[in-house]
């Protein structure tokens, strides 16, 4: 019998703070992971409506110039520099904007590095919670195990004992070894420094060792071998259902004292683990994958340490074993099905394909040869796929979040689509009819005077015959001579 001493999680940064407030201010964790990537999707909102509206505003205008550039490619089918060139010119002249076109995959790819952050972060500290309170339930029935006196041994929030062990020592050494106050019993046992009260049925054994003064070096705890019908009564009602293995008590069961502990200890760790809530749907580990090669608890100690980045190597595998004694059907049972996976790679597929057909004319006429559109239909797939591997490798968390923010941004895609091809419309409904200054469409001077000179031009009758005296009496002369 021992304690696991499994070190409490650090949160990380602000971002996984963030999250850890939001699940635990929610009605669930799926609601809290929802919330959070509405909120992160309304702060990016004024940079994506910019780079998503220069994108479709240049989809319009690659679709205004189609006949030039259809034009072009013909003319330069076998030059494909001269046909960039020429492009590139077409581009400026009709304010097409390359930067603009490009925005939306670097902030997309930004946001989406930030997330796997957050959500792999915060994965790893959830589970390394869940265990922390495993183990804190595991140990909790070891540190019942002594009276507190609240002189010599106090008890903390958590569970745990402080013990005045020096005073204790002290007090021990000066009568003949052994000292009892207030049903606290220490002894000089050799090397080791044994602490008992009545009531218990586990002992504390301090190792030390004497120099100036004494120093103890190890804390073991060993369960008495017999467990008294006192401290049995007294611990009834402490533990789920009292101190008892599958029904029965101590004297009934046939185990030994350790065996007996270690069977309620597992149980508490159990209970401390159901308690804590983590399913989703048809996913029992919302931590994990949605895949049924995937179980909610590891099965193993190196195993788990890799799956969640524990980096303590102050647990055996033995240890790691009694703690999940009680958890056979969490070892053993698939966490999922594969259906977040599927849904994130098909809802992906579709943004692609509504991404693919909204800029149908790029694609199509960024390149002499049409090779662009050819591209696009390769990520058109590709990234479906790589969508799946994410959501398999990553926790069913992240694969809600993908989901939740794809199915967002193809509906602020179609809105943002319709806003700006209105806008588009009018603005080409203005440069049409002329511009229109008090509801009336105002005419450029310069056109007025050039009608008014052929108008005038029209009503004259011009005559070369001067000998007639009918020709135009301004024509310039030049010394007596007609010029």
């Amino acid at each position: 019998m021992g304690i696991i001493n499994f070190t409490a999680p650090e949160a990380g940064n602000f971002l996984v703070k963030i999250i850890i407030w939001l699940v635990s201010t929610s009605s669930s964790i799926a609601v809290g992971i929802i919330v959070f990537t509405l909120i992160l999707k309304l702060i990016t909102l004024p940079f994506d409506y910019f780079s998503r509206a220069s994108m479709r505003k240049n989809t319009l205008k690659m679709e205004q110039m189609r006949p030039e550039l259809e034009k072009l490619q013909k003319q330069y089918a076998d030059n494909k520099e001269l046909y960039n060139q020429k492009m590139m010119a077409l581009y400026k002249k009709n304010g097409y904007s390359m930067f603009g076109a490009c925005l939306p995959t670097i902030l997309t790819l930004v946001i989406f590095i930030v997330a796997i952050n957050a959500f792999t972060n915060y994965s790893q500290y959830q589970n390394k919670q869940y265990f922390y309170n495993m183990s804190t339930a595991y140990n909790r029935v070891v540190y019942e195990g002594l009276d507190a006196d609240g002189t010599y041994i106090i008890r903390n929030e958590d569970g745990s004992l402080t013990v005045a062990k020096e005073t204790l020592y002290q007090n021990a050494k000066d009568n003949g070894d052994t000292f009892t106050d207030n049903g606290v019993t220490a002894k000089i046992d050799g090397y080791y420094l044994v602490i008992t009260t009545d009531n218990g049925y586990v002992e504390i054994r301090e190792k030390f060792n004497v120099g100036e003064k004494v120093n103890f070096e190890l804390t073991e705890y060993k369960v008495l071998d017999t467990i008294s019908e006192k401290a049995y009564a007294n611990r009834a009602n402490d533990f789920n259902g009292g101190l008892l293995v599958d029904g029965k008590t101590f004297s009934e069961s046939g185990l030994t004292a350790d065996e007996f502990i270690g069977k309620i200890q597992s149980a508490m760790s159990a209970k401390a683990y159901h308690a804590e809530e983590k399913s989703f749907l048809w996913i029992k580990n919302i931590w994990v994958t949605d895949s049924p090669m995937k179980h909610p608890v590891e099965t193993d100690w190196d195993t788990f340490k890799q799956t969640h980045a524990y980096k303590g190597d102050d647990i055996t595998d033995a240890n790691y074993k009694k703690l999940i004694g009680d958890l056979e059907e969490e070892t053993t049972a698939p966490n999922g099905y594969f259906v977040l996976v599927i849904l994130t790679a098909g809802l992906s597929l579709l943004q692609q394909l509504v991404m693919t057909k909204s800029q149908k004319a790029s694609m199509e006429l960024q390149t002499v040869d049409g090779q662009g559109a050819q591209t696009q239909k390769m990520m058109t797939w590709m990234m479906p796929i790589m969508m799946a591997v994410f959501a398999f490798m990553y926790t069913s968390a992240f694969s809600i979040y993908i989901i939740i923010s794809t199915v967002f941004s193809m509906l602020t895609t179609f809105g943002i689509n319709f806003i700006v091809d209105r806008k588009f419309k009018k603005e080409e409904t203005n440069n049409a009819d002329g511009e229109k200054v008090r509801g009336r469409v105002y005419i450029p001077k310069e056109e007025k005077k050039v009608e008014k000179k052929k108008e005038k031009k029209k009503n004259e009758t011009p005559t070369n015959d001067f000998l007639s005296g009918t020709a135009d009496n301004k024509k310039s002369h030049i010394r007596g001579r007609l010029r």
